[in-house]
């Protein structure tokens, strides 16, 4: 099947500075992939440049085998949006809201709006400026659905909602994922991604620090603990360090070398890779 996604060396700049540069990644029919990163790291921007909020200044982007930058208006008939914003937000109800919405999509189905907000419990009568954040990003999610997107954007759709609720909705996204629609999820809360995604993408300061399947996170990285100085023997092969209590960590990139000191090994988390990779490269 055909790539979903192709960006190579993409940018984007705003007056004289660059927010975003060098980006390089692959998306593949039905792959969730997280895209992490402190506030500021350059998430927004990068979904603002995917759906013609922000201008590409640099390489390219592909939607299919079409270039973002040439055929712009082909390429947003293939995204679905789902902003932590009041994009939506108009004085209409839930069900005429997907029908002036919907004209702006050539496959866009109002039947399916209609059946998706039954499925995810939206009240089709209500006012979208009434809906409740969960039910609003319900909503946003129904309407993309209906227009059959190939890749679906959200940025931070589960800020400010409960754990509970965000558990809820990762699981919702992972019952309609298939082989066609794959899914980019921007976010700095990474717990939830630990369990979903099949890929991660982490950004930092406007820069891509990796993007890699899950599987190869872990055999790239490692988190290792023991005494100063069996620290100290592996300085240079660290890429950050901490003191803590009883004993030191550090954050292990894997260089096809042996240890060769014996030391606590286990898997980092996501948010440790945040942690000790920000601001590095």
């Amino acid at each position: 099947m055909q790539t979903v996604l192709q960006m190579e060396h993409a940018g984007a700049e705003r007056g004289n500075a660059f927010w975003l540069r060098d980006v390089n990644l692959t998306l593949e029919p039905g792959t969730f992939m997280g895209i992490i990163g402190r506030n500021g790291a350059g998430k927004t921007t990068l979904f603002h440049m995917l759906c013609g909020l922000c201008r590409i200044s640099q390489g390219d982007v592909w939607l299919e085998g079409i270039s973002m930058k040439q055929e712009p208006g082909r390429c947003k008939q293939k995204l679905g949006i789902i902003f932590d914003d009041d994009y939506f937000r108009l004085d209409l109800s839930v069900k005429y809201a997907g029908k002036v919405y919907g004209k702006y999509y050539d496959r866009y189905s109002q039947k399916d709006f209609l059946s998706y907000c039954r499925k995810f419990e939206v009240d089709i009568r209500q006012n979208v400026r009434k809906l409740s954040k969960g039910n609003y990003m319900k909503f946003q999610l129904a309407f993309a659905l209906a227009h059959r997107p190939r890749l679906i954007l959200m940025d931070e759709p589960e800020a400010g909602l409960d754990p509970v609720f965000r558990r809820e909705w990762m699981n919702m996204l992972y019952d309609i994922m298939d082989d066609e629609c794959s899914i980019l999820f921007a976010t700095h809360l990474t717990e939830e991604l630990e369990q979903y995604a099949d890929a991660v993408t982490m950004l930092s300061q406007g820069r891509q620090i990796f993007s890699l399947t899950m599987p190869k996170i872990e055999e790239q990285y490692r988190i290792v603990r023991g005494s100063k100085a069996q620290l100290d023997f592996l300085e240079k092969r660290l890429v950050g360090r901490k003191s803590m209590e009883h004993y030191e960590e550090g954050l292990f990139q894997e260089d096809g070398r042996e240890l060769w000191v014996e030391v606590s090994q286990s898997r980092p988390t996501l948010a440790q890779l945040m942690d000790y990779l920000d601001g590095k490269f």
